[in-house]
This record gives C-alpha cells, structure tokens and sequence, in this order.
C-alpha cells in the first residue's frame, strides 16, 4: 500500500512519522481524510482531536488546538502552537478535555481582567472630567 510522511511541528518541537496509510481530521466545513496521492490540500483543523494510521500499526491519535494542515506530493503538515500524541482513544480524549477546561478558565480570568481594568480607567475618567480636564 503507498503511504506518505506526516510532519508535525509545535512552538517546541518537530516529529516527522513515515509510512502514513490515512489521516482523518476535520475543519470547519467537517471531516475528512487523506491517504497517499491526494490531490494538494490547505486546511484549517479546529480544536480537537485527529487521528491518523501508520502501516501495519493501530490507529494514533492526535490532539490539537487548531493547526494549519498542508498536504502536498505525498507530504502532511501540520503546524500548530503545541500537539500531543495517543496510542488510546480515552487518554487522549481526556487530555483534550483538561486542555480545553484550562484554556475556558485562562479565558475567564483574562476577561475578568479586562472588566477590572474597564473599571479603573471609568473611574479615572470620570475623576478627570471632575477636576475639569477634558479629553
């Protein structure tokens, strides 16, 4: 069976993995699949996770927070601020849901951030427009 190269790049690392026989992912538009001699493709993967068989291996899995995907002559790209690699489907589901809880709460508190910081520069607005400055 022919097979292709699966290049993974994060901020940190690159792993290269041959004798890819498919990858499945999906973007905005859904789910879709890739094997050795597919015509050239750019992709925007969403948060969540992929999966992708090795020949004469088990189904890996791959889990991301969005990526930019590029396949071209045989070649898979996937560039994405940070990856993680499964063996096992729950293990890596889980992963994905504790990534996806951390980044709801960094989001929460960098919101509440802003309210605070909304905050004081109303009040020091207002204290401006008291002492008479005008802006």
């Amino acid at each position: 069976m022919r097979t292709f190269v699966l290049s993974l790049r994060d901020t940190h690392r690159c792993e290269e993995i041959e004798g890819i026989e498919t990858f499945v992912g999906a973007d905005d538009t859904g789910s879709f699949a890739i094997r050795a001699g597919h015509a050239p493709l750019i992709a925007a993967l969403g948060f969540g996770l992929a999966r992708f068989k090795p020949e004469d291996s088990h189904w890996r899995y791959l889990a991301v927070p969005g990526a930019m995907l590029n396949f071209v002559q045989n070649r898979l790209e996937i560039l994405t601020r940070r990856f993680y690699l499964f063996d096992d489907y729950r293990i890596a589901a889980a992963a994905l849901r504790e990534e996806l809880e951390a980044e709801e709460r960094s989001l929460a508190e960098t919101r509440a951030s802003i309210r605070t910081l909304e905050r004081h520069m109303l009040k020091r607005l207002w204290q401006l427009r008291r002492e008479g400055i005008r802006l």
